[in-house]
């Protein structure tokens, strides 16, 4: 470009410059404009300088590169025709849109179209003309409308929403991209009448679709329902289907319309209907009481076995509030809990609660209360479940009742009890001390052949009270200090002390219990326990072997079990079982056995929190198992 360059202003070189001509290209915001190869010049009429914004003093003395300046960057190039070297494709016309900057500081749309008018002897161009429109309020209504276009395409194809269109003139059916989408078609695939109707489940909703078609076509009804098509790809899915008719002289030519995917929307839909459905039925027929109470505690919903429970009707039940019917003493409580769930302390509660029944009886209840919150956690509504326990309540007084009376009955045993230990052992104890006095004092009754009887017989009630003695201590001790005991260490000290009788029979004891085993129990008790069990097995030994006595333990899940085997006689359990630990119960004919010994030991063993159980078989042994408790932290 030479240095020398520059724009010139000349509004009446070969431009029209009439009044009306200037009063058109106003009116049509169209501006005239002519470009010297050569020279490089530019030149504007006034029109044009109008719809920039600018007058001839703001643009004076430009250079063209700087009012390409005022060229959109972007729109730059479509101006390279205008300067060296000359682009061999360029024909000599130019027609474009562009961009360029108002001098109210705005970019505005302008349409340009220009031509070479001449060309110089050597055949370069020389003159071009050209002339400028605004368009900007179209281009923005353009842009404005791809915009939308742009976002309804894309809104369609979210909501999965197609369109379809069937030509009946040519027969002919449109798809658009999201109708074959949901189709699960190929791109381009173009149905006929037959198969797009084939895409409807066969049955009810084929039929369907037939009848609202033809009706649609035959009398110009629109259609607008649901339907389940089978996809190219063999899935159900539910669909909206939409139709508008077009008639021309009375006859429909087209039928179009919209094609939506609604099968999650749909299958959501039944789900909630069939869960609603479950939740209706199960409130309606539970066995227990339930209800919807609103945040002011009037009642929403009701059951019928509520209105069983308490004596209302649903209407009357609905026209009440909750502590309308709530016992009084209830009524502060329930209140505070309520008070803590809006609050968003407590989700649910439970509690035993009383209610009045319309005739004024109580109904006691377990009240389950559950808070239902929206999506933004505030409460909506309670959820009451009441299970009527007022059987139970009764039953829990006449069970309270039977202990009033037991504990009484228990007192006067435990009166005798003493009376047994102290009052009836002192009498025989002197009964038995007279009949001595008369033996030395008056040696002629005591040879009287009835004294031996008598002497025998208070013998024998000392004896009795002795044994009652022990079980009636055994019985009224409430205070069982338990204390942890080397279960080992036990059973050897228990071994010791019958040395003498094992030797004496001959009888091989062997220990293997754990000495890491420890117990919580009495020592006295533990004692008297393995004592017991060990003399019996010593003294129902069998003739016919060598007595052998296996004492083991072993942990469970509960307890330390204890077990005492031996080899002896053996317990006929069909026949004793029920019986063995009974008061007084012998099962061999030994003329020391009083029948005592087990029942104070199991009687020791359930005082400690134990219990024992046996296996026997005649002639072949018997193992008791004792079961102690672990030893205390």
């Amino acid at each position: 470009m030479q240095e020398n360059s520059h724009i010139r202003f000349d509004i009446s070189s070969n431009i029209s410059n009439t009044k009306i001509s200037e009063k058109l290209r106003s009116l049509l915001k169209v501006g005239i404009w002519k470009y010297n190869f050569q020279t490089q010049e530019v030149i504007f009429d006034t029109s044009l300088l109008n719809v920039l914004g600018y007058t001839t003093e703001m643009l004076k003395a430009q250079q063209v590169d700087d009012i390409l300046k005022l060229i959109y960057p972007r729109d730059k190039k479509k101006f390279d025709f205008l300067k060296p070297p000359f682009s061999e494709d360029f024909s000599g016309k130019k027609s474009f849109e562009f961009r360029i900057l108002h001098q109210n500081r705005n970019w505005i749309w302008a349409e340009n179209n220009c031509e070479i008018v001449s060309y110089t002897t050597d055949k370069k161009p020389e003159w071009l003309v050209g002339f400028i429109q605004e368009i900007t309020e179209t281009k923005n209504k353009e842009l404005l409308l791809i915009k939308y276009e742009n976002l309804l395409n894309k809104t369609n194809e979210v909501a999965s929403i197609g369109t379809w269109e069937v030509d009946l003139v040519d027969m002919k059916i449109t798809w658009s991209e999201v109708t074959r989408n949901i189709h699960e078609v190929k791109a381009g695939y173009t149905p006929n009448i037959e198969t797009a109707i084939n895409f409807y489940k066969e049955g009810s909703h084929r039929d369907k679709i037939a009848v609202l078609f033809n009706k649609c076509i035959s009398e110009g009804t629109q259609f607008d329902d649901e339907f389940v098509i089978i996809t190219q790809n063999n899935k159900e899915k539910w669909v909206r289907s939409i139709g508008i008719p077009v008639f021309e002289k009375g006859n429909c030519v087209k039928v179009y319309g919209v094609f939506q995917d609604i099968d999650e929307k749909t299958k959501t839909l039944k789900k909630l209907a069939d869960t609603e459905e479950k939740f209706r039925k199960t409130f309606d027929f539970a066995g227990n009481g339930m209800a919807l109470v609103g945040m002011d505690t009037t009642w929403l919903r009701v059951n019928q076995s509520l209105c069983n429970m308490l004596g209302y009707t649903k209407e009357e039940l609905l026209n009440l509030k909750y502590p309308d019917f709530t016992h009084p003493e209830d009524l502060e409580n329930d209140t505070i809990l309520l008070k803590e769930a809006l609050k968003g302390n407590l989700d649910d509660y439970e509690i035993e609660k009383r209610f009045l029944h319309k005739n004024g009886k109580v109904v006691w209840t377990i009240l389950t209360v559950s808070i239902v919150r929206d999506d933004q956690g505030d409460p909506i509504h309670f959820v009451s479940q009441m299970n009527d326990i007022s059987n139970i309540k009764k039953a829990e007084k006449k069970v309270k009742d039977l202990l009033e009376i037991t504990k009484d009955q228990n007192d006067r045993l435990l009166n005798f009890a003493h009376i047994v230990s102290h009052n009836l052992r002192s009498h025989s104890g002197n009964l038995e001390m007279l009949l001595d006095l008369m033996e030395v004092d008056t040696p002629d009754v005591a040879a009287n052949e009835l004294f031996p009887l008598l002497k025998e017989a208070v013998g024998q009630l000392d004896e009795t009270v002795q044994n009652l003695n022990e079980v009636a201590v055994l019985n009224t001790k409430t205070e069982l200090n338990l204390v942890n005991l080397n279960l080992n260490n036990f059973v050897n000290k228990a071994i010791t002390s019958i040395r003498s009788l094992v030797l004496d029979h001959s009888v091989d004891i062997e220990n293997t219990v754990d000495e890491a085993i420890k117990v919580s129990a009495i020592p006295a008790y533990l004692d008297s326990i393995i004592l017991n069990f060990l003399t019996n097995a010593i003294k129902y030994q069998s003739a016919d072997r060598f007595p052998v006595i296996k004492v083991s333990a072993a942990r469970n899940e509960n307890y330390v079990v204890l077990s005492i085997e031996d080899n002896g006689l053996g317990i006929d359990l069909q026949a004793h079982g029920k019986k063995l630990f009974g008061m007084y119960k012998t099962f061999h004919q030994h003329k020391d056995s009083r029948g005592l010994g087990l029942f104070i030991t199991k009687n020791q063993i359930e005082a400690m929190g134990g219990k024992v159980d046996v296996v026997s078989q005649v002639n072949e042994g018997t193992t008791f198992n004792i079961y102690l408790q672990y030893e205390k932290n």
